[in-house]
């Protein structure tokens, strides 16, 4: 026919893939289907939730939910290309198949949105394009995320096509290759999961790049503010970030507040109304923050929280997650069909459910006031750092280098939403956000902080620091065993773990801090109350509770490992711990300065 056009091949052939090609290849894909007059991008499309409740539940209270065919980010099958170089076939061969997909698909949902404030130094404009058979995923993210032009040129892209594309496996593993980022090409592809944490994360390991390049550092930290009555009878404002991995009690303790209901049991308990001590306490945000000199940004305008094991008790989470507004995940139902929390019904690879999730709006716990970033700079940090052998309850640490440290190890116990295979198991994850670090190193960013840290002594307003055993053991049962790391050989303990009546791997002996005795710590030490003494290896660089208003002397007693172990064994439980967090600092954070790597040392 004369004058038609001719279509020619316009995928390039997989050896001629690079992060350019693949970009420019996805414009030509678009332009190519919209010139003959089929639709290619659903740009930002009005009835998502519509779509989304085809494939969802529709729980009692109006709420919805959906699940995942994966049921927790997949670290180990993620890629993250820095440098050209770095490529390889299987890289490409997985590229290709997305846009073989891409080219074959319907249209591809389009989302734009902001994260971080807009109008400040952390906004970061990032567009989505998400298969149309996911619509949820889309929905989701966007409730998360601020408003943004969609003709506005984005700070970066993430593809997210969670079908199985005949994936090759990551080149010299046997992991499947899922998900790749290119940090400085500013784009992420994702494949075959349809967690929701898979497109968040993506987004977030973006923004912490982005924030890094601003003067900041990113951290996996929950955000919330409160005033509180010093002993010298002084009201002060505080800013407390709180650090740590999925399962370890972020949310719980980043979204928490006093209430006159909570109220009840700590006067009841420990004899103290918190809130003859509190007041004016709002909720920031819950999972990625710029931590910056001037201020903590939070990133997104709601939140996506676990709720595994939520009462009531936890009462501005359980409003919000009860709310109609909440969007749930892999979460189970009750026999009034309203959202369950409980982990009885679901499973996963025949295990009982421990990763329901839920977008929630912020505005749904009560406590948020529409601002996402800190009135003041960071005046409290929190690492919540669960172990099984040296840790106590709760410790105050006085050192910027033992602090920079414990961030850098990023210590902690594995969840279920980390990876199946880590339940129970002592795990060092740098930063607590090792998966979501690229563009720079974790290094960098510890040392950035650190700096921070010595910065505001030299001023004369340090920051607080502390390290919480929220979901670990004071003192676990444990073995010696023989550990490979890397070339060598060491002699470490490991803990006894016995599957509970659901399956799931548990500790053995010792004992563990409540939610209401740690946030009563909480209260006592940023109130001045708390009376310490020296570590007994570490002396006054790392301060111990010796006194907390309202926790007898016999509890916190049973909090201290020194309670169980003599001197000897605590030394050679420590030791062992410090060798083989050495090997993953290594490993995570190479080229850390020795002031910090061996900050924990003692003879």
């Amino acid at each position: 026919m004369s004058g038609a056009k001719i279509i020619t091949k316009i995928i390039p052939d997989v050896d001629e893939i690079t992060p350019d090609v693949f970009l420019q290849t996805f414009e030509r894909i678009v332009k190519l289907k919209e010139s003959v007059g089929i639709k290619a991008i659903l740009d930002n499309p009005p009835d998502l939730f519509e779509r989304a409740k085809l494939y969802g539940i529709k729980y009692g209270n109006n709420s919805w939910g959906w699940a995942s065919n994966i049921w927790s980010r997949s670290a180990k099958n993620t890629v993250v290309i820095e440098r050209d170089d770095e490529l390889k076939y299987e890289h490409k061969l997985l590229m290709l198949r997305v846009l073989e997909h891409i080219l074959a698909q319907g249209p591809l949902i389009k989302v734009d949105g902001y994260v971080g404030k807009p109008g400040t130094k952390v906004q970061m404009h990032a567009t989505i394009y998400v298969d149309p058979q996911f619509p949820d995923l889309a929905h989701r993210w966007k409730q998360l995320a601020f408003p943004a032009p969609p003709d506005e040129e984005p700070d970066i892209r993430v593809f997210i096509i969670p079908h199985y594309l005949g994936n090759p496996n990551i080149p010299g593993t046997n992991n499947m290759l899922m998900v790749l980022r290119f940090p400085h090409y500013g784009f992420t592809i994702i494949t075959t999961s349809s967690y929701q944490g898979e497109v968040k994360k993506a987004v977030l390991t973006h923004w912490i790049f982005h924030v890094y390049k601003k003067g900041c550092t990113g951290e996996h930290a929950s955000l919330r503010e409160f005033t509180v009555k010093t002993v010298n009878g002084e009201w002060e404002r505080k800013v407390l970030a709180i650090w740590g991995l999925t399962g370890t009690g972020k949310s719980t303790h980043g979204l928490y507040v006093w209430t006159p209901k909570n109220s009840k049991k700590y006067i009841e308990k420990f004899g103290i109304n918190p809130l003859d001590y509190v007041k004016d306490q709002v909720i920031r945000n819950d999972d990625i923050v710029a931590i910056c000199e001037d201020r903590v940004y939070g990133s997104e305008k709601g939140c996506w929280t676990k709720t595994e094991d939520l009462t009531p008790d936890q009462e501005a989470m359980w409003k919000a997650a009860m709310s109609p507004f909440a969007l749930h995940e892999n979460t189970e139902f009750d026999e009034n069909r309203n959202p369950c929390f409980e982990g009885k019904l679901f499973q996963y690879f025949g295990m009982p459910n421990r990763n329901s999730r839920s977008v929630i709006r912020l505005e749904d716990t009560g406590y948020f006031d529409g601002e996402i970033v800190s009135s003041g700079p960071l005046t409290t940090a929190v690492f919540l750092t669960p172990g099984y052998f040296t840790d106590y309850a709760w410790i105050k640490i006085v050192d910027p280098a033992i602090a920079a440290k414990a961030l850098a190890d990023g210590r902690t116990i594995g969840h279920p939403a980390q990876a199946k295979e880590v339940i129970g198991r002592v795990r060092y994850v740098a930063r607590y956000a090792q998966p979501f670090t690229m563009g720079v190193t974790n290094t960098a960013h510890v040392v950035r902080f650190y700096e921070m840290l010595v910065k505001r002594i030299e001023e004369g307003n340090p920051v607080e620091v502390y390290m919480f055993n929220t979901t670990g053991r004071i003192v676990a049962k444990y073995e010696w065993v023989e550990k490979r790391l890397g070339n060598k050989t060491i002699v470490a303990p490991e803990p006894i773990l016995v599957k509970d009546e659901r399956g799931i791997p548990r500790p053995v002996g010792g004992t563990n801090p409540t939610i209401e005795e740690t946030e009563l710590f909480l209260l006592q030490a940023v109130r001045g109350a708390v009376e310490y003494e020296p570590h007994p290896v570490w002396g006054e660089r790392v301060l111990v509770p010796k006194n907390v208003p309202g926790i007898s002397g016999e509890r916190l007693k049973q909090l201290k490992p020194t309670t169980y172990l003599n001197m000897e064994e605590f030394k050679a439980l420590l030791k062992a711990q410090i060798e083989e967090s050495k090997y993953w600092l290594d490993k995570n954070c190479p080229n850390l300065p020795e002031k910090i790597r061996n900050a924990m040392d003692f003879e």
